[in-house]
């Protein structure tokens, strides 16, 4: 964990009794830091199992999840997000403000889709309840909101492009939920059309420029070409793109990763990240 200490200037040092803006400030983000530990604790405990099929569903291992193969891979690498966010914020939490803001609307969106498949949402909700308390807690206050000041046009562009066959995509999972097979029943359907959603949603925020906007690109770039592979390795999995829309997935991802790149090295918009310049942390 990492304490900014522009935080806790000597003007800002606690008064006799204690009950100074400064004091608060360090309870809040005690009270933040020990919100990341529990939910990561609990992802530990209950879905680390889904965490393994990411991984484990490329080789033999994944065999055992049969014709779920590329739903629980999707589906666990969409996970993935969240806990790489929320565990971002154990370091410098100023600085990665985007990550913060892609766990909990990731979190959400997974919400909603397991309430409209009718999957487990007791599973969801007490992650959904810790990261929001994490933005109220979050010790950038109300710019944990922020979408930045320095907007990528490229990486934005790159989004506009995705659109259409994204929502597409996630239009067709929609319907497909209706249809009351074992994958409709299970609500890899609804995950599926949630993670494509995510995805539009991740480049956005990357595009945007919050502190950490980078990470994020790096993530939205990442899910891209993971379904992507996932979609080229088992081409015959319900919910596989195939070869064409897989390959341009690839292509997108990569793109976008590099877009980012191009722009945090000031190769094109002089977008340089920079921690919030938040003195005290703001209610």
């Amino acid at each position: 964990m990492s304490i900014d200490t522009k935080q806790h200037s000597s003007g800002d040092a606690p008064d006799a009794t204690g009950d100074s803006p400064a004091a608060f400030g360090q309870a809040r983000l005690y009270a933040f830091y020990l919100l990341a530990v529990v939910t990561l604790g609990m992802a530990a405990v209950f879905v680390s199992e889904l965490l393994s099929f990411a991984i484990v569903g490329w080789g033999a291992g994944g065999d055992v999840l049969a014709e779920h193969r590329l739903h629980l891979m999707v589906i666990a690498a969409n996970v993935w997000i969240i806990i790489l966010g929320v565990a971002s914020q154990l370091y410098r939490p100023l600085k990665r403000v985007a990550l913060m803001q892609v766990a909990f609307v990731v979190t959400t969106l997974v919400l909603v889709g397991t309430i409209v498949g009718g999957g487990p949402v007791e599973e969801v909700v007490p992650f959904f309840v810790l990261t929001g308390l994490m933005v109220l807690f979050h010790p950038a206050g109300r710019d944990i909101v922020s979408v930045g000041d320095d907007y990528s046009p490229a990486l934005l562009g790159l989004v506009a492009v995705a659109v259409l066959p994204v929502l597409a995509f996630a239009v067709n999972q929609f319907g497909l939920q209706a249809t009351g097979d074992i994958h409709a029943v299970a609500g890899h359907y609804m995950e599926m059309a949630v993670m494509a959603i995510g995805l539009l949603l991740l480049g956005l925020v990357a595009a945007a420029g919050s502190p950490g906007h980078r990470f994020v690109a790096w993530l939205t770039g990442g899910l891209a070409i993971y379904f992507g592979a996932v979609s080229l390795a088992f081409p015959t999995q319900v919910s596989s793109v195939g070869v064409m829309w897989a390959v341009a997935l690839v292509a997108w991802g990569l793109a976008f990763v590099v877009a980012s790149e191009l722009r945090v090295s000031g190769r094109t918009a002089v977008a340089r990240e920079r921690p919030l310049s938040a003195g005290q942390p703001r209610v």
